[in-house]
C-alpha cells in the first residue's frame, strides 16, 4: 500500500508538471534582474506532504561566470555526489561577477523558489564559503528574522554585527588562511563580545589550515546536523554547540563518505 501511494504520488507530480525526484535542475533568467541558480529536490520531496528544509548554498570567487555546472566542483552539490545525503531542498545560485553577493536578490531567488515547491518557512539555512562566507554574513544580517541559522566559513563581515546577533550563527576559519585572514572572523566575534551579544555565535578556528581545505566541510554531517536543529520557532533562538569540527576531520572527510550513495545528479532543464 505505501509503495503503490508513493507511486501515485510521484504520477501526480509529474502529470502537475512537478520536477522528477532526487535530481539536478537549472533556472537560467527564471528570476529577472537576480541571479541564475541550480536547485536540487531530494526524493524525500515526493514521499510526503510534509515541507523540507530549504539551504542556499553560497560559492566562492572562483566559481563566478555564466556556467551554472562551476557550481557543482564544491560545496553542497558536490557533496551530494560524493554520498552526503542532504534531506533538503538545495539552492545554489551563481554570482557572475566577483564583486560580492546582493542579498536583495538573492532573498527574490529564495522566494521565487519557496512559491513554487513546498519548503518550510521557518526552516531557511545559509551555508556560504569564501566569497559566499562573506555573502553569508550580508544575507543573514539582511534577514535575521527569515534565516533559521548560518555557517559562514572563511569570510568577513565590515558592517554593524548587531544583526548578526540575532540568529544562530556558526562561524568557521583557518588559521593559516593567507587568502582571507582569520583576522576578519575574530573581529567579529569581539565586536559581539564587546556588545555583550554573543550569546547565539558560535565559532571554530581550525589550527594549521588554510583557505581551500574548508571546502572539505560541506563533506562533513556536521554541518547539516548543526543547520538542522534550528528552527525559527526556537524558544529565544539559542544556538546549538553540540557539533563540533576539527583539522583532522577535513583530513578524513572523503574517507568518511559513503560511496554507495553517491549520485550522479546530472543538470537537466526543468520541466515546462
Amino acid at each position: 500500500m505505501k509503495r503503490l501511494r508513493l507511486i501515485l504520488v510521484l504520477l501526480a507530480a509529474l502529470v502537475s508538471g512537478h520536477l522528477r525526484a532526487d535530481n539536478l535542475y537549472a533556472y537560467r533568467d527564471s528570476v529577472k534582474n537576480a541571479y541564475d541558480f541550480l536547485l536540487y529536490i531530494p526524493d524525500s520531496y515526493y514521499d510526503s506532504e510534509k515541507p523540507l528544509p530549504l539551504i542556499l548554498n553560497l560559492h566562492g570567487k572562483s566559481l563566478t561566470g555564466n556556467d551554472l555546472s562551476m557550481i557543482t566542483r564544491y560545496g553542497c552539490i558536490d557533496a551530494l555526489r560524493r554520498g552526503r545525503k542532504i534531506d533538503a531542498v538545495v539552492l545554489c545560485p551563481q554570482c557572475r561577477t566577483t564583486g560580492g553577493w546582493d542579498p536583495e536578490k538573492l532573498m527574490q531567488v529564495v522566494e521565487w523558489v519557496r512559491y513554487r515547491f513546498r519548503t518550510d518557512p521557518d526552516r531557511l539555512y545559509v551555508f556560504g564559503i569564501s566569497m559566499g562566507g562573506w555573502g553569508t554574513f550580508k544575507f543573514a544580517a539582511a534577514y535575521p528574522d527569515q534565516v533559521a541559522a548560518a555557517i559562514a566559513m572563511c569570510g568577513g563581515y565590515t558592517g554593524s554585527p548587531e544583526p548578526l546577533t540575532l540568529l544562530p550563527l556558526w562561524i568557521i576559519h583557518g588559521t593559516s588562511d593567507r587568502i582571507t585572514s582569520i583576522s576578519y572572523s575574530t573581529s567579529i566575534v569581539e565586536k559581539m563580545a564587546k556588545m555583550g551579544k554573543s550569546g547565539r555565535v558560535y565559532f571554530s578556528w581550525l589550527t594549521g589550515c588554510d583557505h581551500s581545505i574548508l571546502a572539505r566541510v560541506f563533506l562533513l554531517q556536521q554541518p547539516y546536523d548543526w543547520l538542522f536543529s534550528h528552527t525559527l520557532k526556537d524558544p529565544g533562538r539559542q544556538v546549538s554547540r553540540d557539533f563540533k569540527i576539527e583539522p583532522k576531520d577535513l583530513n578524513a572527510a572523503y574517507m568518511r563518505l559513503d560511496q554507495s550513495q553517491a549520485q550522479r545528479l546530472r543538470i537537466q532543464n526543468p520541466m515546462k
